[in-house]
């Protein structure tokens, strides 16, 4: 398999039977989280899409070459063993300047060891949703971006850093996730290599007061220097929260300025205000393959929507897999 720069649509899988359900005439990459099922890697290669495995790459990697070159020939090895298509990274610790500093030299030495002995190998990496929050660290990252075939924009988690307030907001607010992906290419990475992901799982917080839906205070948690954020709030995947939104308060609002959708519901005296991103969210979001020639869309991950054989189900799925590419 050659690596193209054409769009691309990749499909993060953390394991069990639900991929036989998967848009398969859509997918052109599977990202498993260290998981190898030979049946999944058969299906997928019948079907022309790659497989590749998701790995934590730790301190030791990075600072220490012995461990490094070890790492990168166990990995190696592995992928050659189950005739693997490639690695995508994960970061197992916080971007600073110290640690971006030996991304680009790492990533550079595993693109090499891989294509030279997996020819056609595709590697890529995670990065946060924007390039702003260090000089030093955007840089290293553009370095980075040189030796990948792709870079991974996790467009959520916005909340991670609150700065002004202390309530509930959107998972992946439009203008903030626009302004991220920008930073990227503003700042020198080729926007053909650069992954959108878009979140199919929302946010449950827990209010210690809610003034009206849409604004719930929730208790401070510093973080990384921020006053408050999202720390302590839970994942809620979509599957889920179309469970819960019928019993909720408010049922469906939408935010115009966010472009997001929330529901407020309440648990004893307890309210939860939920927000999350749902068909016409996404759709929006896919905007910016065309206005920033991006080289594709993901979604974190593809086990968070219900594949039962229940109608309403199938039909509230397949709305989020033709919403990451709408016509």
């Amino acid at each position: 398999m050659t690596v193209s720069l054409l769009s691309q649509l990749f499909a993060f899988h953390a394991g069990g039977d639900d991929w036989k359900h998967y848009g398969w005439s859509k997918i052109t990459t599977i990202v498993t989280s260290g998981l190898y099922d030979p049946e999944l890697l058969c299906h997928a290669h019948a079907r022309n899409a790659r497989v590749v495995t998701e790995e934590e790459i730790g301190l030791g990697e990075l600072f220490d070459i012995r461990v490094q070159t070890a790492w990168i020939d166990n990995k190696l090895h592995k992928s050659r063993e189950r005739y693997l298509d490639g690695i995508h990274l994960r970061f197992g610790t916080v971007l600073d300047a110290t640690v971006s500093a030996k991304v680009p030299s790492l990533i550079k030495e595993i693109k090499t060891k891989f294509t030279r002995s997996i020819p056609g190998s595709q590697i890529s990496f995670y990065a946060p949703w924007n390039c702003n929050t260090s000089t030093t660290v955007c840089s290293n990252l553009v370095s980075a971006s040189k030796y990948a075939h792709y870079v991974h924009v996790t467009s959520f988690d916005v909340q991670k850093h609150m700065w002004t307030d202390c309530f509930a907001k959107a998972n992946a607010p439009y203008h903030q996730a626009q302004t991220g992906i920008f930073s990227y290419i503003k700042n020198g990475i080729n926007s053909k290599k650069i992954i959108l992901i878009v979140p199919w799982f929302g946010h449950d917080y827990t209010c210690i007061r809610l003034i009206e839906a849409g604004r719930c205070e929730i208790q401070k948690i510093a973080f990384e220097g921020a006053p408050c954020s999202n720390v302590g709030v839970t994942n809620i995947p979509y599957k889920d929260i179309l469970q819960l939104l019928p019993k909720s308060m408010t049922g469906r609002i939408w935010d115009d300025d966010l472009k997001a959708s929330y529901f407020v519901y309440k648990i004893g005296k307890v309210f939860h205000d939920v927000w999350y991103d749902d068909p016409e969210s996404i759709s929006l979001r896919t905007t910016f393959l065309k206005k920033f020639k991006l080289g594709g869309i993901a979604m974190w991950n593809a086990e968070f929507v219900d594949y039962s054989s229940d109608p309403i189900a199938a039909m509230k799925t397949e709305e989020m897999w033709n919403a990451l590419c709408p016509p």
